[in-house]
């Protein structure tokens, strides 16, 4: 749900970070899953995540191999300690 014009992980990742197929703006994307145990898992395409590189996807649009994240991935903006926050929730999720 987006509020007062405002985005957040959950308006694409969903409120338990598995993903799925989105509506966005004219377009359906397919939005990755953001578990920490799929994050952490292996992939075809880039290096598990850490908590660092986690930080570096959030802020700066990159995977764990240094290449770009997919559009509409935005960059997101925040303190260090709300980046911490975020990861210690990121890894609850299952």
């Amino acid at each position: 749900m987006m509020m007062q014009g405002s985005l957040a992980c959950v308006n694409c990742h969903g409120l338990e970070g598995h993903g799925g197929s989105v509506q966005f703006m004219i377009q359906r994307v397919e939005v990755p899953d953001i578990t920490w145990p799929e994050l952490t898992g292996q992939h075809m395409d880039h290096a598990p995540y850490i908590e660092e590189t986690l930080k570096q996807a959030t802020t700066q649009g990159v995977d764990p191999d240094g290449n770009p994240l997919e559009y509409p991935m935005p960059r997101w903006q925040m303190s260090a300690q709300d980046l911490n926050y975020l990861v210690g929730f990121i890894k609850t999720l299952k």
